[in-house]
């Protein structure tokens, strides 16, 4: 059987887990304490974490009748509001390194991965890719200094599963709407071994994307 590498890259750079959900404990805890975020939940993209922001917002009576978002970025967010029925307008605003999705105090920081990068008092959504600073395939993390938002995201993400009862049927009580938009625990373990390697290398992140990277939606037709 074809595996991957990076389990047994982990535990030969000595590191040791009870169950396979530890590793996610690892990265999250990495990722909080490089960018300053009290709490990290890492998800399989940053277009769901930005999704699972806003769905928090929404269960705790928010009214987001429209979001504002610069006219340069991806085209997934834009889709990401249609699903969730909120209105998007599109504004011809540059950025660099973030932005947020207006008036709301989540931040879309897809292109943003360096030293204490989070902002307080705000639920910022990071991307790795192989375009980005942090070159897994595919995922994304929220982080934030809400508590109780916080407990959403670590279900929300997962099916609404506790990761301390295994197996999943174990756990007698979903009490929240769960989403399949875990980062698997192999894409986990190679961002704990990325982050390890740019600690030993000294290495000082800085923002290499910003919204000359993106096209003008304004220019496309958006007929979704």
């Amino acid at each position: 059987m074809i595996q991957r590498p990076e389990l047994e890259l982990l535990k030969n750079s000595g590191y040791t887990w009870s169950n396979p959900f530890d590793i996610i404990k690892i990265f999250e805890k990495k990722i909080s304490d490089y960018t300053g975020a009290p709490y990290a939940t890492v998800t399989d993209c940053c277009t769901h974490a930005l999704e699972l922001c806003l769905r928090y917002k929404l269960l705790q009576g928010e009214h987001i009748p429209e979001i504002i978002l610069p006219a340069y970025t991806y085209i997934s967010v834009p889709m990401m509001l249609k699903k969730l029925g909120i209105n998007y307008q599109l504004k011809d605003q540059r950025w660099q390194g973030y932005h947020y999705l207006e008036p709301t105090n989540v931040v879309d920081m897809a292109v943003r991965f360096t030293k204490d990068c989070y902002i307080p008092n705000n639920h910022c959504c990071v991307s790795f890719g192989n375009r980005k600073v942090l070159k897994i395939n595919r995922g994304g993390a929220i982080l934030t200094d809400d508590a109780q938002a916080h407990n959403y995201f670590q279900l929300a993400r997962a099916d609404a599963r506790d990761f301390h009862l295994i197996p999943w049927e174990t756990q007698k009580s979903y009490d929240v709407l769960g989403f399949h938009y875990n980062l698997s625990i192999d894409d986990c373990a190679r961002g704990i071994l990325l982050m390890d390697e740019y600690a030993k290398q000294g290495t000082v992140n800085t923002d290499t994307m910003d919204s000359r990277d993106y096209p003008n939606l304004k220019k496309l037709n958006l007929n979704f």
